[in-house]
């Protein structure tokens, strides 16, 4: 038999059969005269302190698991009614405690108290009394995007010169500030990255979110190796976070890019596609869009292609992409395995070695090998560098409004 609670389990022999059976122990001992009185008085007192202290230890816990259940539980609860009022407003741009609450379904007593509190925080403002319909003049609260900002960062490797672009948003993604910078080939430093990034939070101190999006491997958000070898082996992540104090995302390109497509492209309901791009003498990457969601993987490697065995190193694979013939045969293996691997129904081919007549090259030694069946829809759009700033923001977005960065809005 034991007594329960919520997500506790405590065997009854706690409280009954270790007294009773250390006492029999302790009579048994006397009784063969191997303790004396005082041994024998002072075992059964430290046995009765450390029973007490075992039951008063678990009954603490007890109590415990008992009284935070229903807080954990109200909090929680508060929590999403807090987001439904957000996004409302957030949908809306502004309106009265009663419109709300016929938005979200929530009590219009509930909407008012969660409105008190943006108002304080200064995400909501009050506006001017709305028209009466015939009862009492209601107020209308207005949405301050402005309140908490975000730096989306993009770093492109682009024939002699390192491309940055950095983007101010608000919290509905709404872009307040555009910058770029070009910087020639193999001089961007970190020092440089920062001092740009410096400037950003000097100009704009409500930044609270930093997203960047690297031309390598990022795991962790640790650069592994990168188009741009002055970044590697840093720790972007944390170098930035312990500098700025915010929170900070950085991943692979191809990421931002497969996400912000999808983000730019909702309208037409792309789900299932794979993105593979292919810049002027760089290596190739690619990201994988499945049902509506970013395949990043376990570590994410995702969409790392450049690994595949058909070249034996990375000078093998930028010289057979600078070749046509070498450039149709090489991606043309790549997109078999993609297609035998993801199945999708579209392959958007991205970047500036790609050119109309080599798409239809390629499309054909793909029909030789597969069934027609199986073959996807081929698109070709070269320049992607919209739908990459699209996908940063998103994210960031996502992040400044305490959602998973990939979420879909």
């Amino acid at each position: 038999m034991t007594k329960k609670s919520a997500g506790i389990r405590i065997p009854t022999s706690l409280f009954f059969h270790i007294p009773v059976r250390t006492l029999n122990y302790c009579i048994l001992l006397k009784t063969m005269n191997h303790l004396t009185w005082p041994c024998y008085v002072l075992t059964i007192c430290v046995f009765t302190f450390m029973i007490s202290l075992v039951i008063s230890i678990f009954y603490g816990l007890l109590l415990e698991d008992k009284m935070n259940t229903p807080i954990r539980t109200t909090m929680l609860l508060k929590q999403q009614n807090k987001e439904l009022v957000i996004s409302a407003f957030r949908e809306i741009g502004q309106g009265t405690r009663n419109e709300i609450a016929q938005l979200t379904g929530l009590s219009i007593s509930t909407c008012g108290n969660i409105i008190r509190e943006l108002v304080e925080s200064g995400e909501l403002s009050q506006g001017d009394m709305a028209p009466s319909q015939g009862g009492r003049p209601s107020k209308i609260y207005i949405y301050n995007a402005n309140t908490s900002l975000a730096l989306a960062i993009s770093l492109v490797a682009n024939g002699e010169f390192n491309q940055i672009e950095l983007a101010t948003v608000n919290l509905q993604g709404t872009v307040l500030a555009r910058e770029s910078y070009m910087q020639p080939l193999h001089q961007l430093s970190f020092e440089f990255l920062d001092s740009l990034i410096a400037k950003q939070f000097e100009e704009t101190p409500k930044i609270k979110v930093i997203g960047m999006g690297i031309p390598g491997m990022v795991v962790h958000g640790e650069v592994l190796y990168c188009d741009m070898e002055e970044l590697e082996h840093l720790n972007l992540r944390d170098l930035l976070q312990t500098k700025y104090h915010v929170k900070v995302f950085i991943d692979n390109e191809m990421h931002f890019k497969t996400f912000g497509y999808f983000q730019a492209h909702s309208d037409i309901g792309l789900k299932d596609y794979a993105l593979l791009n292919v810049p002027e003498h760089y290596t190739y990457g690619a990201g994988f869009m499945v049902n509506g969601h970013l395949i990043r993987g376990n570590a994410n490697f995702s969409g790392e292609i450049n690994f595949l065995p058909y070249v034996s190193s990375r000078k093998e694979l930028i010289e057979q992409c600078a070749g046509d013939s070498t450039f149709v045969d090489l991606i043309s293996k790549v997109i078999i395995t993609i297609i035998t691997i993801t199945d999708p129904r579209y392959i958007i081919l991205c970047g500036f070695r790609f050119t109309s007549e080599l798409v239809l090259e390629i499309q054909e030694n793909v029909n030789k090998v597969l069934p027609p069946q199986l073959l996807p829809h081929f698109h070709l759009q070269q320049d992607i560098s919209d739908e990459y700033l699209t996908g940063i923001i998103s994210v960031i977005t996502n992040l400044l409004t305490d959602k998973e960065p990939y979420s879909q809005s």
